[in-house]
């Protein structure tokens, strides 16, 4: 099978991220639920990114593809919030206002691959749960537009 699925990529890191939280391995943990986040906000951007607007301020729709990391897609997300609130406001009003609310913690992405090399005992439960947490939300939220049809 090739191509990307980041939905249930999305969905299978966050239940291995929980289930290796469970059995108290934080580091690899946290590392799954980053995982998870982004594949969900991959998913999600896909979608949202999915139309532009022309020179002659038409919409135009087009495929946004991302790869493995997450610079292009931070980016997207910060000029989505930043300077296309409006655009996507229209286009996509539930996503708007939700993606806007969403709090994402500083650790579900910092070092957001390569800490899959760190030693052990980088992260805590803590850090394991707010990472949870906050990946878990996305995961709703994918799966909200999903049953909305926007997926």
């Amino acid at each position: 099978m090739t191509g990307e699925n980041f939905y249930e990529a999305a969905v299978r890191h966050w239940i291995d991220g929980t289930i290796l939280q469970e059995q108290e391995e934080y580091d690899n943990a946290v590392c799954m639920q980053g995982f998870a986040a982004e594949c969900a906000l991959k998913k999600i951007m896909e979608k949202v990114r999915s139309v532009k607007m022309s020179t002659s301020g038409e919409i135009e729709k087009y495929k946004k593809q991302y790869s493995h990391w997450g610079e292009t897609l931070l980016q997207d997300i910060q000029i989505m919030l930043l300077a296309d609130m409006e655009l996507l406001t229209i286009l996509e009003p539930s996503c708007a206002l939700k993606l806007s609310k969403t709090e994402l913690p500083l650790i579900l992405f910092k070092d957001h691959p390569q800490r899959r090399y760190f030693k052990d005992g980088a992260y805590t439960k803590a850090d394991a749960e707010a990472c949870q947490k906050a990946a878990g939300g996305l995961i709703k939220e994918m799966l909200h537009m999903r049953v909305d049809g926007y997926l």
